[in-house]
């Protein structure tokens, strides 16, 4: 018979196991401790290393981690084959494939890292840098105010080989931060249920003390993963978000390829790579880094553009000696060099819709048409690079983007196009009015759900549900079910408004 001591420590039941966990973690993963990726986040905002140098340190991991998983256990040790380490495989991993100049910028990271103490990359090995007394630093101290705010300093995160080689190919700062963050509060290995747990509770105050980033740069980053389907916030009561912080479960079955829903554009400013959510704001590895080899492909949006191009997209003329003689308009619109004045512009926009009509990239007809200016609303709306997502959402024929906010702007765009804007929005009233004609004839339901949609917009409030449950004390299936109802409805109404009004155009 069991002691009380041992049996107070036995297994909990499965039924009553709480959390979310799983058996594995897609695309295998790589063990870094709390410690390690304390000292490479402190180089980085303590300014001893830059933002690129960051990204080769997630790179230097992803190589070494390769190597591990390709190499055969069975064989004998005097047999194996030393690996190898290149600057090509550095520049698959964070962009600058092609580039004459990206060789030298990235040999200077890797010295500099070396010479740091950071981690060693020669042509047979890899070596990390394991305490902060391997560093050649002086000065440490804000590195153990930081270090000494980490929960669990000393065990090993399994951080996912989809997420280092996001981390490598350029998330922004704000990001990084909140993805090393998570991983290091809710990602864990728990032997004695042989699993994994992947949800955990995050405070942004705790975020921007340890990772020194503002409170806005956490918002956005935590925005911008979740959009990305790699963080997943969990409902949970307000009060236990006050006291304990945002609760989000990680995808572990998250993919670069999957992110591209948010951002699948490739980056054309110099030096940042491919990364999968384009969203890179780190330094160029070099001044003219070629965006054809980027791992998300060539979206061929800078192929035709014009190359005396403004940074607007106005174009100059210049004389003999290259000096601009003054601005002139913009060249006619091109499906292929797509800018955000196209986006804007109704007119340009539906010439646009011509040319990719002739290439078979949309249909000819009115719902065509239709769809071709929501997925313009959604790139103006979602995009940091808005013609190249755009481009991208057309050739992917990523319809199943559009949301009815989307759909909505879609209409109302094409309605003043067609026929005027007779009673132009007045200095600060809401763009949702344009819709409230059509309230009156809404279920009691529907305009409950429409009500708690435009006050957490106005509010920023992610889930509108929390509002219903606290105004009318719905619950989550109801909400579903009405906001489900209410969406068909809507998209079935404009629809119909739209197609007809295009038939009349046409006509």
């Amino acid at each position: 018979m069991a002691t009380p001591a041992r049996a107070a420590t036995r297994r909990p039941p499965e039924e009553i196991r709480k959390g979310i966990w799983t058996e594995k973690i897609e695309g295998r993963f790589r063990r870094i401790t709390g410690r390690q990726i304390a000292m490479a986040w402190w180089c980085y905002s303590a300014r001893h290393i830059t933002k690129r140098q960051l990204r080769v340190w997630f790179a230097a991991h992803e190589m070494l981690e390769r190597r591990r998983y390709t190499a055969l256990p069975d064989t004998p040790r005097e047999a194996k084959r030393k690996p190898l380490y290149g600057l090509d495989e550095i520049k698959t991993l964070i962009g600058g494939r092609g580039s004459k100049t990206a060789g030298a910028a990235l040999t200077s990271d890797v010295k500099r890292l070396g010479r740091l103490g950071l981690v060693h990359i020669s042509d047979h090995t890899i070596e990390f840098a394991t305490s902060i007394e391997q560093l050649a630093l002086d000065d440490v101290e804000g590195f153990w105010e930081m270090f000494n705010q980490l929960p669990h300093k000393n065990r090993s995160v399994p951080v996912p080989r989809r997420v280092l080689r996001a981390l490598a190919g350029g998330f922004t700062t704000g990001m990084t931060a909140v993805v090393l963050a998570a991983l290091i509060r809710s990602l864990f290995w728990h032997k004695s249920e042989g699993a994994y747990r992947t949800d955990g509770r995050t405070k942004r105050d705790w975020i921007v003390r340890v990772f020194g980033v503002s409170e806005r740069t956490v918002t956005d980053g935590r925005a911008r993963l979740i959009e990305l389907g790699w963080l997943v916030p969990i409902v949970a009561p307000q009060w236990l978000l006050n006291r304990y912080g945002a609760h989000d479960h990680i995808n572990t079955g998250w993919a670069p390829q999957s992110a591209e829903s948010g951002a699948g554009e490739a980056n054309d400013n110099a030096g940042e790579s491919a990364s999968p959510s384009g969203v890179s704001s780190g330094e160029s590895a070099s001044p003219d880094l070629d965006s054809s080899s980027s791992p998300s492909g060539n979206l061929h949006t800078r192929s035709s553009a014009p190359k005396r191009a403004g940074p607007s997209g106005d174009c100059f003329q210049s004389d003999s000696r290259g000096r601009k003689k003054g601005k002139q308009a913009l060249a006619p619109p091109n499906i292929r060099s797509i800018r955000a004045e196209d986006l804007g512009d109704t007119a340009r926009l539906l010439e646009l819709h011509k040319q990719a009509a002739e290439l078979g990239m949309v249909s000819r007809g009115e719902a065509g048409r239709f769809e071709f200016v929501a997925l313009a609303e959604r790139a103006r709306r979602r995009g940091l690079r808005a013609g190249t997502l755009f481009y991208w959402l057309l050739s992917k024929r990523k319809t199943e983007f559009i949301t009815h906010s989307d759909e909505e702007g879609a209409a109302r765009r094409l309605k003043e196009h067609l026929y005027g804007n007779p009673q132009p929005r007045r200095r600060g009233e809401s763009s949702d009015r344009s819709d409230s004609a059509g309230d009156t004839d809404l279920s009691e339901d529907h305009r409950t759900v429409l009500i708690c949609i435009r006050v957490a917009r106005q509010h920023r409030i992610d889930d509108p549900y929390r509002i219903a449950q606290r105004s009318k004390g719905w619950t989550r299936d109801r909400w579903d079910s009405a906001l489900a109802s209410y969406e068909h409805e809507q998209r079935e109404r404009s629809h119909a408004q739209i197609i007809g009004l295009c038939q009349d155009g046409d006509s």
